[in-house]
C-alpha cells in the first residue's frame, strides 16, 4: 500500500486491509482531507483480479449516487446566476411536465426534487437499464403513482435528480454532463472524472465492478444508467474526488476563484426534511436529515455531511465535518452499502480523539439481521400452500408482448421447460408458485411475484408485477396481435 500518512494513522493501513477481508472486497481507494491538506492517501487491493492490477490513487471507480451533489452545485451555480430558483415550481423551466398527482405537477418545485419530498417512490426499475432517453424517461412520470402526500415525507427518487439534470440543459442549452464539465469538473481539474462506464472501460486505469453472491466475490458485468446519470452516473477517482471535497471544506472557492456562493452551498449543506436511510439507531448519530444532494446527520455532535454511491459492482463514501474541516472520500469496488461506514466512522474517531469502537462487528450485525429478514421474506414469496401444483395454463398460452404506459415493454418466452421474462434487456426466470403466479428473482436478492390475469374466455390478457412494492402492482396489458 503506498502511502502520505500522519502519526493519527498509525496502524491504520492494517485497519484498512483487515476491513477488506471481513467485507471481502477486492480493491479501494481512501483518502482523508484537513482544510487544503491531503493528510492521508492510502490505496490497497485490486483493481482487476484476474489480471492482478493494483489499484492506485488514479484508479477510476463508479461512484453512484454520490454523483447527486455535483447535480445540486450545478443547480446551485444557475441559482447564484439568478437563472434557477429553488422554491419556484419547475413548470416554469418545462411547462409539458407532468405527474400522477396534479397538484404535486403545480406545486412541485427544484427543492422538493432534490431533497427528496416529491411523494413518488423510487419506481426504479423504470430506469435501470432503460433504452429509453433522459427527456422520454421524464416523460413517463404522469404514469407513476405516488404513495405519499406532496411534501409529506422523505422517500429517495432518482428520477427526480434525472429531470433536475433535464432542467439543467431546457435553461442552458448544454446537456447535463457538458454542464458540469465545464463549470465543475474543469475548474477543479478533475481531468480523470467522467459520466459514464463507457468512457470508464476506455481509461488506462479502471476497477472492474464485482458481486458477491453467497460467500464468492465475481466480477460482472458494468451497468449502463446514463439515462440516469443526474443521480448516480459519474466516476472518478482518489486524485479527482479530493479535489471536490476540497472544494466543499473551502467553502465553494478553488485557486482562489468562487466557484458557487457560500450561501448557496451552505443551503446544500443544510437539513431540509428528516429522514432515516438505515433500520437501526446508534448513541454516535443523534439525528439524520436530508439536504441538497447530501445526508445531513449529527456524528458525535458535530455536524456531519456525507452522502454513500452505490451501484452495479461499487460503493463510495463521501463525508465530511465542515466546523472540523476534515472530510473522507472512500471509492471501493464491490457493491456492499455498508462496509464504507465502519471506515468513515473508525477515521472520525482516531482524528476526534475517541476510543475505538469496532464498527465493523456493530455494523455487520446489523446487516446480517436484514439479510435475514430479506431471505424470510423471499421465502414467503416462493413458498405454494398448494402442493404439487402446475401452471393453470400450458406454458406456450403466457408467452407474449405486455405493455404499461409507464413502464412500457415486457417480453415472456418460452425456454425450455421454463418460461422467461425480459424487461428493459434483463431476462428474469419465471418459476412456477400456484395457479397462474410465477416467482422472479430481481438484483440477486429480491423474489416478487408475477401474476398472469385473464378474460372470460380464459385467454391471457395480462401481467401484475410489484415493481414499486409501495404502490398498487403494475399491470401490463397483453399487447394486440396484428393481422
Amino acid at each position: 500500500m503506498k502511502i502520505n500518512i500522519s502519526d493519527k494513522f498509525e496502524g491504520f493501513n492494517d485497519f484498512l486491509l483487515e476491513s477488506m477481508n471481513k467485507w471481502n472486497v477486492p480493491g479501494m481507494a481512501v483518502g482523508v482531507i484537513k482544510g487544503t491538506d491531503v493528510i492521508f492517501l492510502g490505496e490497497a487491493g485490486l483493481r482487476d483480479v484476474k489480471q492482478g492490477l493494483k489499484v492506485t490513487k488514479d484508479t477510476i471507480f463508479a461512484i453512484g449516487s454520490a454523483s447527486k451533489a455535483f447535480t445540486t452545485l450545478a443547480v446551485g451555480i444557475l441559482v447564484d446566476e439568478g437563472r434557477l430558483d429553488l422554491d419556484t415550481p419547475i413548470k416554469k423551466y418545462m411547462p409539458d411536465f407532468e405527474m400522477h398527482n396534479k397538484y404535486a405537477e403545480d406545486h412541485l418545485t427544484l427543492r422538493d426534487m432534490l431533497c427528496h419530498r416529491s411523494g413518488l417512490p423510487r419506481h426504479d426499475l423504470l430506469w435501470y437499464n432503460s433504452p429509453l432517453s433522459r427527456k422520454e424517461l421524464i416523460s413517463k412520470t404522469k404514469y407513476l403513482e405516488s404513495n405519499k402526500d406532496f411534501r409529506e415525507t422523505w422517500q429517495y427518487n432518482n428520477i427526480m435528480y434525472a429531470a433536475a439534470g433535464y432542467i439543467i440543459e431546457l435553461v442552458t442549452g448544454m446537456t447535463w454532463e457538458e454542464f458540469v464539465k465545464a463549470r465543475i469538473l474543469d475548474p477543479l481539474e478533475m481531468n480523470s472524472t467522467n459520466f459514464s462506464v463507457e468512457v470508464s472501460k476506455n481509461s488506462k486505469d479502471y476497477s472492474q465492478p464485482y458481486a458477491q453472491k453467497g460467500t464468492e466475490v465475481h466480477q460482472i458485468d458494468f451497468r449502463n444508467i446514463d439515462v440516469a446519470g443526474p443521480a448516480g452516473s459519474i466516476n472518478s477517482s482518489l486524485t479527482d474526488m479530493t479535489k471536490w471535497l476540497m472544494l466543499h471544506l473551502n467553502k465553494g472557492k478553488v485557486n482562489g476563484k468562487q466557484i458557487i456562493s457560500e450561501k448557496t452551498l451552505s443551503e446544500l449543506h443544510s437539513p431540509q426534511i428528516p429522514c432515516q436511510l438505515v433500520p437501526w439507531n446508534f448513541d454516535e448519530i443523534q439525528f439524520s436529515s436530508y439536504g441538497l444532494g447530501w445526508f445531513v446527520e449529527s456524528y458525535r455532535g458535530r455536524k456531519h455531511v456525507n452522502h454513500g454511491g452505490n451501484i452495479d459492482g461499487f460503493s463510495a463514501y463521501i463525508s465530511f465535518l465542515p466546523q472540523e474541516n476534515l472530510g473522507i472520500i472512500i471509492l471501493s469496488n464491490l457493491k456492499s452499502p455498508f462496509w464504507t461506514i465502519p471506515i468513515n466512522y473508525s477515521i472520525f474517531n482516531r482524528l476526534l480523539g475517541y476510543e475505538s469502537v469496532d464498527w465493523n462487528e456493530r455494523i455487520q450485525n446489523e446487516f446480517a439481521k436484514m439479510v435475514k429478514s430479506i431471505e424470510a421474506a423471499n421465502l414467503a414469496s416462493k413458498t405454494s400452500q398448494k402442493e404439487d401444483s402446475v401452471p393453470a395454463h400450458p406454458l406456450e398460452e403466457y408467452i407474449g408482448c405486455f405493455k404499461n404506459p409507464g413502464y412500457g415493454t415486457i417480453n415472456i418466452e418460452k425456454d425450455g421447460d421454463k418460461l422467461k421474462l425480459t424487461y428493459n434487456n434483463i431476462e428474469y426466470v419465471l418459476k412456477h408458485k400456484c395457479y397462474d403466479i410465477f416467482t422472479m428473482t430481481m438484483m440477486e436478492y429480491y423474489v416478487i411475484t408475477v401474476t398472469f390475469g385473464y378474460d372470460n374466455n380464459g385467454d391471457i390478457k395480462g401481467i401484475s408485477i410489484p415493481f414499486e412494492q409501495s404502490v398498487k402492482e403494475i399491470v401490463f396489458d397483453k399487447c394486440k396481435q396484428h393481422a
